[in-house]
């Protein structure tokens, strides 16, 4: 790679501008409220920059290779994720600790792949191998792809080569710690062609069912009950964080004649090259992207206003740039204004409402400020907290609603439950003195139903308890009742009248796979044990 730089000096400029352009617009909201001192862990301290170049910014790259369909890559990054984690920043530190664990482990294991084997792993297993259409076994590596990816996709993360190759590198020594680690576990194949056999059939059954609502509307608690039932549980009653915000979107100035950006060229025909844009809609897009660019710095100085005189020069600088603030009302997470509403965020897993809600706030004025977010399809916007009633516990007034519908569904699902009970042991001792399911169910008042043949996943129309019946009814005989079946709204009661196994020519070749897929399942819930083992045992300190 080094060997090749002077052939792309433009681009190296290019890369060294967005490095700088992503620094000035990096996430304020979490610059300005790291803590100094860093993080520890196993009593090794690491800086904020060490941080996010081994966490968030390659946890980004894995999840940037992984969306270009190299599926092992996402496992890796899901794997070393915490999946209990509910926020962006717990996910990030997550993926950083358990990381570091693998390192370490690494060297414990003596598991260090060379850069020959993280060479091969770009070459022919990353998303940088294009396989041959004559025969998709033969990978040919796609040099200029990784070498624009390197230029200019690394900078935008702050990451540069070195840092791609210590991913794969970790990457690796996760497969081969999984290896490892599961080494002993052995699958039994009749297991699995058992399981194979029980989702490839298709079963037919006839059933009753008990809906909720019948029972539910029977229910007419009083008021000692409701706030007898209230008392027990009210700290679960709650009101709605509230919270009031100034807040700006500032757009592009484009210059006349250049407000509505070129529609893109087309081929001429299906298959032909896509032309390039005329010298006069190039002409346009330059001018729109220097437009773009200087609102880009423009909300950068805003940014550093906002820093250096804590929040106090918010309202100046908006107007010297000619925009509008705007404030809004008290609004909660699930009530935002209307003239929010429209607002689209740009690159960005998260709603505008979760953004604004998440914020932790302290004694700082900073922490009341967003980071400047891309919104619209060139837009930003930033936003202050100027006032927030927290969440308190309701009222028995208030509360009295909910806690009313709460209530007649528990004491329904209990009537329905044993209900359901009552009747399944009625059909099933008439079962046994001889009469049908349908006569059985007949004397009991109930109407019947029959499904089938279905097979695993299917639901015929109006049927959408078919999926259920089946996972209830896949290893019975013909003639055996289910156990009771419950739904979101009833309670179902079926007894087999046939199944039938599937046949499928592929079958042994599914077999096979099958049982790699279950070692390979196996070695992933044993590595995920050991990794939770190491966090547990892991110090980890801010």
């Amino acid at each position: 790679m080094i060997e090749n730089l002077r052939k792309y000096p433009g681009v190296i400029i290019a890369a060294l501008v967005a490095v700088f352009v992503g620094f000035l617009l990096m996430d304020s909201q979490r610059f300005f409220r790291q803590g100094a001192n860093g993080i520890s862990v196993n009593n090794v301290t690491y800086d904020i920059n060490e941080f996010r170049r081994l966490g968030p910014s390659s946890r980004k790259l894995g999840e940037q290779l992984a969306s270009y369909q190299a599926m092992e890559m996402y496992s890796f990054v899901t794997g070393l994720t915490d999946t209990k984690t509910t926020s962006l920043d717990a996910a990030e530190k997550s993926f950083f600790v358990n990381r570091l664990l693998l390192q370490k482990a690494g060297r414990d294991f003596g598991i260090q792949p060379g850069d020959e084997e993280i060479q091969q792993f770009l070459r022919e297993r990353s998303v940088f191998a294009d396989s041959d259409p004559t025969n998709p076994s033969v990978k040919k590596f796609n040099q200029e792809r990784y070498q624009n990816f390197v230029m200019n996709g690394l900078g935008k993360n702050g990451l540069t080569e070195a840092d791609l190759f210590l991913l794969v590198k970790d990457f690796l020594t996760y497969e081969k710690l999984q290896t490892l680690l599961g080494g002993s576990i052995d699958v039994n194949p009749e297991d699995v062609k058992r399981s194979y056999q029980s989702m490839m059939q298709k079963v037919a059954a006839t059933y009753v069912t008990l809906p909720l609502a019948d029972f539910t509307a029977k229910q007419q608690p009083t008021e000692e009950q409701l706030k007898e039932y209230w008392e027990l549980r009210k700290d679960s009653y709650k009101t709605e964080t509230r919270r009031k915000f100034s807040y700006v979107i500032a757009a592009p100035k484009y210059l006349p004649g250049t407000e509505k950006a070129p529609e893109p060229p087309k081929p001429a025909k299906e298959g032909d090259p896509v032309p390039e844009p005329s010298a006069a809609d190039k002409e346009i897009i330059e001018k729109r992207r220097k437009a773009e660019l200087e609102l880009a710095a423009n909300m950068d100085d805003l940014l550093v206003a906002i820093e250096t005189s804590k929040g106090g020069e918010f309202e100046n600088k908006i107007k010297e740039y000619g925009w509008e603030i705007r404030v809004t009302d008290l609004f909660t997470a699930t009530t935002l204004p209307e003239v929010l509403k429209p607002v689209t965020l740009r690159k960005n897993t998260k709603t505008l409402a979760e953004l604004l809600f998440n914020m932790k706030t302290t004694s700082d004025p900073i922490s009341k400020f967003t980071s400047a977010i891309e919104v619209g399809q060139a837009d930003w916007f930033i936003a202050r907290l100027d006032a927030e009633e927290e969440s308190r516990v309701k009222t028995y007034e208030e509360a009295k609603e909910e806690v009313t519908k709460q209530w007649i569904d528990e004491k329904g699902r209990e009537a329905l439950k044993t209900a359901a009970e009552e009747t399944r042991k009625k059909l099933e001792e008439a079962i046994k003195s001889g009469k049908s399911f349908a006569d059985a169910a007949k004397e009991a008042g109930l109407a019947t139903k029959s499904i089938g043949p279905i097979a695993n996943g299917e639901k015929p129309d109006g049927q959408s308890e078919a999926p259920s019946i089946f996972t209830a009814t896949q290893y019975l005989s013909p003639g055996s009742l289910a156990e009771i079946i419950t739904t979101d709204t009833s309670a179902i009661i079926a007894i087999v009248d046939k199944r039938e196994i599937v046949k499928n020519p592929n079958f042994d070749s599914m077999l096979m796979n099958g049982v790699d897929q279950y070692k390979n399942q196996m070695r992933i819930l044993a590595f995920q044990s050991w990794l939770a083992e190491q966090n547990a045992a892991s110090k980890v300190s801010e």
